[in-house]
Formats: C-alpha cells, sequence, structure tokens
C-alpha cells in the first residue's frame, strides 16, 4: 500500500474514533438501543433479560461501599456510631449476658422478641433497631453462585446473629430469571415479569418492585439504581405492604397464595426499624394465605413488607431459640439468611 494511501486511511481510523462518543450520546438513541437489545435477548416466556449488565454500572451496583455513617442516620440510637464494612466479613459476635427470653440490647441494636396469637395463628415477632443501616445484613451457605444449603441456625451462627430469618433460597430456581444481590454482590441480574422484588440500599430502606412486563420493571429497578447502591436484593414475593398501604394479593401469584400455609416476611416500619414475622401453620396454628398476610404486616404498622419463602422454610432464630413455621420437623437446608448483627467492637 502507497504511503499517502495509508496515512488518509489512518487519519479516517482517527476521525472515526474521535467522533463515536457524539455520533451515540443521544439519551434517545441510548433508549432505542437499549430496548432493542432487551427485545433481541428476550426468552421464549419474556424473562431472560440480564438488567444489570444493562442498567447497574459495576461501581453503583457491585463495588461501591456505603459511605460514612453520621449520627444523623443512627435512628433514635445516641452516641459514637459503629459501622461495619459493607460485604461478608463477620460481624462482632454479640454478648450472650444480652440475650433475655424477650429480647437483646446494646448501644447499637435492640431487639424484642414478642409471641401472640390472633384468629388460630401462632405469630413468632422480632421488632428490630439498629444504629446502622449496615447492621441489615444477609449471608449465604456457601459461595455465591453454588449450590450449597445449610440451616438457618447454622448460618446464624457462623455469621454472629443476633437475630435472623430465612431468605428467598434462591439456589431452589433453576429457571435463574431472579434478581439476586448479597451484601453489594450481584449473584444474578434478570428480570422477572412474574414475581416481586425487594431491593434494599445503602441506607437499610426497602424499596419493592411489582411483578409486570419487562420494561416497566427495569424502568423501575433504573430508577433505584440512579438514586441508591443495591446492597441485597431478591426474588420471591409478594409485596404485602407498600407505602404503609396493605396490597391486593393476584390470587394466581405462586407459592399457593389462597391456601392456609406456614409463612414468613420481612417489613420494614420506619428508618433503621424493621420487623421479622413468621406464622406458624400445618398444626396447632392454622396457617394463613398471603392476602391475610398482607393485612397482618399493615396492621402491625409496616411502611414495606416482603413475603419470603414459607412452608417448611420459615424459620426465626434468636440466640440458641428456633421459632418455625411447622414446629416439630427438622431444620431445612436453604441458601441464605437475613439477619441483623451488633456493632459493638469485640475488644
Amino acid at each position: 500500500m502507497k504511503q499517502p494511501v495509508r496515512m488518509v486511511l489512518w487519519v479516517l481510523c482517527a476521525v472515526l474514533i474521535l467522533s463515536a462518543p457524539f455520533l451515540i450520546s443521544s439519551p434517545a438513541m441510548l433508549s432505542e438501543v437499549k430496548w432493542n437489545l432487551m427485545d433481541q435477548m428476550d426468552g421464549e416466556d419474556g424473562e431472560e433479560l440480564d438488567i444489570g449488565r444493562l442498567l447497574f454500572s459495576s461501581a453503583k451496583a457491585e463495588d461501591k461501599l456505603i459511605e460514612e455513617v453520621t449520627e444523623e442516620t443512627s435512628s433514635s440510637f445516641a452516641g459514637e456510631v459503629y459501622a461495619l464494612p459493607l460485604d461478608f466479613t463477620v460481624p462482632p459476635a454479640p454478648k450472650a449476658e444480652k440475650f433475655t427470653d424477650t429480647g437483646y440490647e446494646d448501644v447499637t441494636i435492640r431487639v424484642r422478641i414478642e409471641e401472640r396469637e390472633e384468629d388460630g395463628v401462632i405469630w413468632h415477632l422480632a421488632f428490630v433497631e439498629i444504629a446502622s443501616p449496615t447492621q441489615l445484613r444477609t449471608a449465604t451457605a456457601g459461595k455465591l453462585t453454588s449450590s450449597k444449603v445449610a440451616s438457618v441456625s447454622a448460618m446464624a451462627r457462623n455469621n454472629h446473629a443476633v437475630v435472623a430469618i430465612n431468605g428467598d433460597n434462591y439456589v431452589d430456581k433453576p429457571e435463574k430469571t431472579t434478581f439476586e444481590y448479597r451484601m453489594t454482590q450481584k449473584i444474578r441480574s434478570k428480570t422477572n415479569k412474574t414475581k416481586d422484588m425487594l431491593i434494599i440500599d445503602e441506607n437499610g430502606d426497602f424499596h419493592l418492585v411489582l411483578a409486570q412486563p419487562k420494561k416497566e420493571q427495569s424502568a423501575a429497578l433504573e430508577a433505584i439504581a440512579k438514586e441508591h447502591t443495591v446492597v441485597n436484593a431478591f426474588t420471591f414475593g409478594p409485596a404485602l405492604v407498600i407505602d404503609g398501604e396493605e396490597q391486593q394479593i393476584n390470587k394466581e401469584y405462586g407459592y399457593n397464595p389462597n391456601g392456609k400455609e406456614p409463612r414468613a416476611a420481612i417489613g420494614q416500619m420506619g428508618p433503621l426499624s424493621y420487623v421479622m414475622a413468621i406464622a406458624e401453620g400445618r398444626g396447632e396454628s392454622s396457617g394463613l394465605s398471603h392476602q391475610a398476610l398482607a393485612h397482618f404486616m399493615t396492621e402491625l404498622g409496616c411502611v414495606q413488607a416482603f413475603n419470603l419463602d414459607g412452608g417448611n422454610s420459615a424459620e426465626m432464630v434468636f440466640g440458641d431459640q428456633i421459632y418455625k413455621g411447622m414446629p416439630g420437623g427438622d431444620e431445612r437446608g436453604l441458601s441464605d439468611i437475613i439477619y441483623f448483627a451488633t456493632a459493638v467492637p469485640e475488644e
């Protein structure tokens, strides 16, 4: 190739490279490209879109750690606020002498345990207040992408939980059309038009994304990602309470929505204030439907509330006490837990 021709080609290549950002920087064009990609990536059921690759930058969804916690974000706790690493570091162990039959309290966490019976249903409740959002944590039985399972009590013990509840058992979803994050780490980031999602952000606040067509669902996830770091995310549901309003549960939702079953749920009651709930069933307790669960969580005063894996998976652990949705049975092996930890340094 002659030297003048080679020089012209080099110049053309440079012009194309330098002009590329301007050619594709139009928001309208980017949006159109994004939705075209979504349409091309659809599976037969329309639920195979990897939303994480399109909406969440690695810094936002996976690598960014929570900012320093200040006294203004510490709920009703006074004095110095301790923040835990926002990863799978095992937090400090709780003090055995601080556990009582009805709760646990130190300068960073308060837990009140309550048992009640309403309309033939036996409930086990844990009301929790924390000083730092980093004390709301998750743990898994093995590596994030493994199929390993363990009991809720074992995971709670290994991670120094003050109180813990089962998660959504994400390994029990072979179709993998779920949106799952644990401690800022992505497991899966797919849309799912038939299931609701719970997103927990860096402030410990709950965001509920309803089952809906992928464009609407991804837009809701995108709105959250623009303002917050996704710390934990679950695909199960249904959503029980949104902004203080009891939700009308779809009678076709999964997990036997209309049957009287053991149930597990978690709700946010205010800034850094939560409740974990286990409803017994299939024994002396009658169990309940999703709609009855939504009504109960609303009556408790939840601002947001979400149904977790129920049946034999429904389990809460407080110290050495185990509260099961199906009393008397063996603990079921599960993939994950949601738990609250003390942030008081051991030394």
